[in-house]
Protein backbone atom coordinates (compact mmCIF):
# COMPACT_ATOMS: atom_id res chain seq x y z
CA UNK A 1 0.00 0.00 0.00
CA UNK A 2 1.08 3.42 -0.82
CA UNK A 3 0.69 6.52 1.51
CA UNK A 4 -1.94 8.27 0.84
CA UNK A 5 -1.87 11.54 -1.84
CA UNK A 6 -2.53 14.11 1.37
CA UNK A 7 0.21 12.43 3.48
CA UNK A 8 2.76 12.15 1.04
CA UNK A 9 2.11 15.90 0.06
CA UNK A 10 2.78 16.68 3.64
CA UNK A 11 5.71 14.63 4.06
CA UNK A 12 7.49 15.62 0.79
CA UNK A 13 6.66 19.55 1.66
CA UNK A 14 5.08 19.71 -1.82
CA UNK A 15 1.69 20.82 -3.41
CA UNK A 16 -1.35 17.55 -3.12
CA UNK A 17 -1.68 18.39 -6.63
CA UNK A 18 1.70 17.33 -7.19
CA UNK A 19 1.39 14.00 -5.37
CA UNK A 20 -2.19 13.61 -6.80
CA UNK A 21 -0.80 14.11 -10.79
CA UNK A 22 2.08 11.59 -9.90
CA UNK A 23 -0.60 9.19 -8.44
CA UNK A 24 -2.51 9.17 -12.12
CA UNK A 25 0.40 9.40 -13.92
CA UNK A 26 1.76 6.19 -11.99
CA UNK A 27 -2.01 4.11 -12.44
CA UNK A 28 -2.24 5.35 -16.04
CA UNK A 29 0.98 3.58 -16.71
CA UNK A 30 -0.04 0.37 -15.08
CA UNK A 31 2.23 0.87 -12.23
CA UNK A 32 -0.10 1.00 -9.34
CA UNK A 33 -4.28 0.83 -9.08
CA UNK A 34 -5.85 2.98 -6.68
CA UNK A 35 -9.50 1.96 -4.72
CA UNK A 36 -11.78 4.85 -3.62
CA UNK A 37 -12.40 4.61 0.46
CA UNK A 38 -8.80 1.74 0.28
CA UNK A 39 -6.26 3.40 -1.32
CA UNK A 40 -3.66 3.00 -3.57
CA UNK A 41 -1.69 0.14 -4.50
CA UNK A 42 1.72 -1.24 -6.51
CA UNK A 43 0.07 -3.41 -9.32
CA UNK A 44 1.04 -7.04 -9.84
CA UNK A 45 3.00 -6.66 -13.16
CA UNK A 46 2.54 -9.62 -15.35
CA UNK A 47 6.25 -11.09 -15.57
CA UNK A 48 5.89 -12.66 -18.73
CA UNK A 49 4.77 -9.63 -20.29
CA UNK A 50 7.43 -7.47 -18.87
CA UNK A 51 9.94 -9.50 -20.17
CA UNK A 52 8.25 -10.07 -23.74
CA UNK A 53 9.24 -6.30 -23.83
CA UNK A 54 12.56 -6.27 -22.54
CA UNK A 55 13.03 -8.15 -25.07
CA UNK A 56 11.76 -6.45 -28.41
CA UNK A 57 14.11 -3.59 -26.62
CA UNK A 58 17.10 -5.86 -26.87
CA UNK A 59 16.39 -7.17 -30.91
CA UNK A 60 15.97 -3.83 -31.57
CA UNK A 61 19.66 -2.93 -29.99
CA UNK A 62 20.68 -5.91 -31.58
CA UNK A 63 19.40 -4.95 -35.20
CA UNK A 64 21.18 -1.67 -34.89
CA UNK A 65 24.10 -3.39 -33.78
CA UNK A 66 24.19 -5.45 -36.81
CA UNK A 67 23.11 -2.71 -39.42
CA UNK A 68 26.44 -0.93 -38.13
CA UNK A 69 28.46 -4.05 -38.13
CA UNK A 70 27.46 -5.16 -42.01
CA UNK A 71 28.66 -1.21 -42.86
CA UNK A 72 31.80 -1.57 -41.23
CA UNK A 73 32.53 -5.05 -42.45
CA UNK A 74 32.58 -6.80 -38.81
CA UNK A 75 32.04 -10.59 -39.93
CA UNK A 76 29.37 -12.23 -37.29
CA UNK A 77 31.92 -14.48 -35.70
CA UNK A 78 33.37 -11.13 -34.35
CA UNK A 79 30.08 -9.79 -33.19
CA UNK A 80 29.39 -13.28 -31.44
CA UNK A 81 32.77 -12.14 -29.61
CA UNK A 82 31.88 -8.98 -29.33
CA UNK A 83 28.62 -9.69 -27.45
CA UNK A 84 30.51 -12.24 -25.42
CA UNK A 85 32.89 -9.76 -24.00
CA UNK A 86 29.98 -7.22 -23.24
CA UNK A 87 28.61 -10.17 -21.48
CA UNK A 88 31.30 -11.05 -19.14
CA UNK A 89 32.85 -14.13 -21.29
CA UNK A 90 29.71 -15.96 -20.49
Amino acid sequence: MLPSMRNLAVELHISFMTTKRAYEELERDGFIESFTGKGSFVKVQNLELLREEQIKQIEALLMEAGDKARKTGITIQELHELLDLVNGGE
